[in-house]
Order: C-alpha cells, then structure tokens, then sequence
C-alpha cells in the first residue's frame, strides 16, 4: 500500500533529489542542531533501509572535520548518541566566545 501511494502522489524525481542532497550533505556553516535537522529529515524522505552502522558513517561523513575527529574518538551506537556527541563538542568549541582549537 505505501509503495502504491508514493507511485502515485510523488513525482518520479523526489527520491532521487533527496538522496542526492543526503549524499552531499555537509554541516559547512550549518549548526548541529541544523546539520541534524536536515540530516534525519532527508532519512525519512528518502525512507532507506541501511544498518545504523551506515548510518553512522553516513553521517559522521557530512560533519565538520574538527567535529568529526572528536567525535570518532568517544564510544556511541545509535544516531541519536552521535548527534549528541557532536552537539557537545560543539558547545565546547565556543567558551566565552573564542573558539577552541582542537
């Protein structure tokens, strides 16, 4: 039934637009709180069935390099503990202001 509904009501090129942009998200100037935001939205629109794994990568991919780096050195497992893990490191980058060098 859902495969039926999204032939009829989504135009031919939505999946393939959506994945594109998932393919080639970056955070670039985009906050955390920003980056996963359109992260997770583009995983519904693009309804993929990949491991969390996949995910992971997926997403640690599209970070900050600096962010990245930190990140990839402290234990998570779910999405969810990803994007808090890097949502804290930002917050650590800024202190009064400055920015931390990592």
């Amino acid at each position: 039934m859902k495969e039926k509904l999204k032939e009829k009501f989504l135009p031919s090129h939505y999946l393939q637009e959506n994945l594109f942009k998932l393919q080639h998200l970056k955070q670039g100037s985009l906050s955390m709180e920003e980056y996963t935001r359109e992260f997770k939205q583009l995983l519904i629109k693009c309804d993929l069935e990949e491991d969390e794994e996949q995910t992971l990568v997926r997403y640690l991919g599209g970070l900050d390099a600096k962010i990245a780096y930190v990140v990839e050195l402290r234990p998570h497992t779910t999405l969810n503990e990803l994007s808090s893990l890097a949502h804290n490191v930002e917050l650590q980058k800024s202190v009064n202001g400055k920015k931390l060098v990592f």
